[in-house]
């Protein structure tokens, strides 16, 4: 089976440092359970948080009944196709990307379906996040793996799902791991992160974590810790 992609070819992406940090998309840069949460409403459904997935939990408000996978997909579809209008950065993101873009490249890599790229890239660079974005149904681990073959300093991944993670580390084992999840629903559920994961609260702490590997790696100085040093 041939997997789609769509986005910047991994070879023509401007290249301005050796570190790189890759950043999956929903529930790390834009909101995905609250939009669905509404668009599950406006279908006369609700969704719980009794485990770690979508199927199951998203239940009918006047019979109680799962919804099918058929229901929830064309929910997602719809959410995907009207992203621009649904889905909003998540608190904190913009401000801690301003902060990391100025000591390592950053690239968007969403597993989100690639026909739906166009209105995901409007949704970004209406928010003023314009770095470059790869959606793609290949593993990410894979796609991590190729653009490692480019940036030969530090590299940090950072995605709310544990199969994502766990795919990157066994393929790019020098790469640093960072697990953030927007909405706190699923988090008493999430299943057990591989080992030196770093599980975020938000991302004012991704950020700071963040930083701090690219410091100890680069010999950057945080803004905080240059003006701490002033005086």
């Amino acid at each position: 089976m041939k997997h789609r992609t769509r986005g910047v070819a991994i070879s023509e992406i401007e290249q301005s440092s050796d570190a790189l940090l890759v950043l999956d998309i929903d529930e790390v840069i834009l909101e995905f359970i609250r939009p669905f949460e509404d668009l599950l409403a406006e279908n006369g459904a609700r969704l719980h948080f009794d485990s770690y997935k979508l199927t199951g939990n998203a239940r009918s408000l006047s019979t109680g009944a799962a919804l099918s996978g058929g229901d929830l997909d064309g929910i997602m579809q719809r959410l995907y196709a009207e992203q621009q209008t649904r889905q909003a950065p998540v608190s904190g993101s913009r401000e801690a990307l301003a902060r990391l873009q100025k000591k390592a490249d950053i690239v968007f890599l969403t597993a989100m379906e690639p026909r739906f790229y166009d209105e995901r890239r409007r949704t970004l660079d209406e928010a003023g996040l314009k770095h470059p974005m790869i959606a793609t149904e290949r593993s990410k681990g894979g796609v991590m793996a190729e653009l490692a073959d480019r940036w030969n300093g530090p590299l940090v991944f950072v995605d709310d799902l544990v199969p994502n993670l766990k795919a990157v580390q066994q393929s790019v084992p020098r790469a640093h791991l960072v697990q953030l999840m927007a909405h706190h629903g699923f988090r008493p559920h999430l299943p057990p992160l591989p080992a030196h994961v770093y599980s975020a609260a938000d991302w004012s702490d991704a950020a700071d974590h963040i930083e701090a590997i690219l410091e100890r790696a680069t010999g950057f100085t945080s803004d905080r810790a240059a003006s701490g040093s002033r005086g």
